[in-house]
C-alpha cells in the first residue's frame, strides 16, 4: 500500500510539472511615442475596435488541447475587420483558469483598433517616411520570424 502511494505521488508530481511553450513568436515593441496620425479624423473614422483570442488548454494535467499564440490572436482580431492589416493602441492580455486536477487554460488576448496601413500612411504628414518605417517594421518582423523558425529546426 505504501509503495503504491509513493508511485501515485510521483506520477502526480511528474504530470503536474507540465511544459513551457513559447507563445509569442514575433517581436513585441512597446513605445510611449504617440503617433499623430492615429488621432486624425480619417483614421478614427476608419478604425474598428477588435479583440482576438487564442487559448491553450490542458485536460487531466497532461493532455494538451489547442496551442495558443499571440500571432493567431492577432490574426483573429484583424479578421473581425476585413481589409485591415494593422492594430493601433495594441494591448495584450493573458487569462489563466486552473481547476485542479482536471483543467488548465491559458488564453492570449489582443485588443486594439484595426486599420488599413494604406489609410494610415496617407494620413501621415510625410507619407513616404511613414511607408518606409512601416516596411522596415515588416522586414524586421519577417526576419525575426525566420530566426525563430531556424532556431526551432536546429533544436530538433
Amino acid at each position: 500500500m505504501k509503495r503504491s502511494s509513493i508511485l501515485l505521488a510521483m506520477a502526480l508530481t511528474a504530470s503536474s510539472a507540465g511544459c513551457t511553450i513559447k507563445t509569442v513568436d514575433k517581436p513585441v515593441t512597446v513605445t510611449t511615442k504617440q503617433l499623430p496620425e492615429a488621432s486624425k479624423p480619417e483614421i478614427v473614422k476608419a478604425a474598428k475596435e477588435v479583440t482576438g483570442q487564442s487559448c491553450n488548454r490542458v485536460v487531466l494535467l497532461f493532455i494538451p488541447v489547442g496551442f495558443a499564440t499571440a500571432e493567431s490572436a492577432y490574426a483573429e482580431a484583424l479578421g473581425q475587420a476585413p481589409g485591415t492589416d494593422m492594430l493601433l493602441n495594441y494591448e495584450a492580455r493573458a487569462n489563466v483558469l486552473f481547476i485542479t486536477p482536471f483543467y488548465y487554460q491559458v488564453c492570449t488576448q489582443v485588443h486594439g483598433l484595426a486599420v488599413n496601413s494604406k489609410t494610415f500612411v496617407a494620413a501621415a504628414e510625410n507619407p513616404s517616411a511613414a511607408r518606409a518605417e512601416l516596411d522596415a517594421w515588416r522586414r524586421k518582423w519577417d526576419d525575426e520570424k525566420a530566426t525563430v523558425v531556424a532556431r526551432a529546426q536546429a533544436s530538433r
